[in-house]
């Protein structure tokens, strides 16, 4: 039953068209090749930029991530109205809330050691 492909009618006289798969030249290889080298090198340059540049927070981020964070793990801190509604999400607050919980654990509590791991 492998029978090829048929572009025309069945009415038509015109035989059948046998279609082949033009194979890939050695320049559209090393094409893709490249183009998958270049993504690969973008995506280590973004994830070294990532973990490179130092950025500063914003007032309102302090109240909004790392106080609810520090409140949740060592009792005391600042919550704005949106936490006391709970409106907002922890989870952003919760990577916060996580490596300080460790540290907590291992026995580190000093608030400014605490505060510059974060940072």
């Amino acid at each position: 039953m492998n029978h090829p492909a048929r572009l025309s009618s069945p009415k038509s006289r015109a035989p059948p068209l046998k279609l082949k798969r033009r194979p890939a030249t050695p320049d559209e290889a090393q094409t893709l090749l490249q183009d998958r080298r270049l993504l690969l090198l973008l995506l280590v340059l973004r994830i070294v930029n990532a973990l490179t540049i130092k950025t500063f927070f914003q007032p309102d981020e302090y109240y909004q991530s790392l106080e609810p964070a520090w409140k949740f793990v060592f009792g005391y801190g600042e919550l704005t109205w949106e936490w006391k509604e709970a409106i907002r999400s922890f989870y952003y607050p919760s990577i916060f809330a996580g490596i300080w919980w460790t540290l907590k654990i291992v026995g580190i509590q000093d608030a400014n050691v605490l505060v510059c791991m974060v940072f």
